[in-house]
């Protein structure tokens, strides 16, 4: 009995500590200093579909640049009203590892490459056109 209680003790504090560990870091946890602003347009935006949520959170899908060759894509949840498909942002990105990024504010960044500025124009156009239509 005693060895039962063992195991299931030590197989609890394992999960909870896999768990614990393997979860997304949020951007309170690291340096800020270990981040720069890339360019980024938000491809989709739509309410979260947890009943706990706020009413005002939205699930956003961005994409961002590294350069003008590579573009990775994040989803956040995030309680911003004006969070909509084909909005310039700009996201934070972690120096060493360039898939840790993180929503940082509306708008575009003081390095904006002609390209990107070609990309989200053609990304903010679409968006435009889809919410014209009937």
């Amino acid at each position: 009995m005693l060895k039962k209680k063992l195991l299931f003790v030590y197989l609890f504090s394992f999960l909870f500590f896999n768990v614990i560990s393997c979860r997304e870091k949020s951007f309170e946890e690291y340096n800020e200093n270990d981040f720069y602003k890339a360019q980024g347009i938000i491809v989709s935006a739509k309410m979260t579909s947890t009943i706990l949520d706020s009413p005002f959170m939205k699930e956003i899908e961005f994409e961002y640049f590294i350069n003008d060759s590579l573009i990775l894509k994040k989803s956040e949840d995030l309680s911003f009203m004006d969070l909509e498909k084909g909005i310039p942002i700009e996201v934070l990105v972690h120096k060493e590892n360039q898939e840790v990024s993180f929503y940082w504010r509306n708008g575009l960044t003081d390095s904006i490459t002609p390209f990107q500025v070609q990309y989200v124009k053609a990304k903010m156009e679409k968006a435009v056109s889809e919410i014209k239509k009937p």
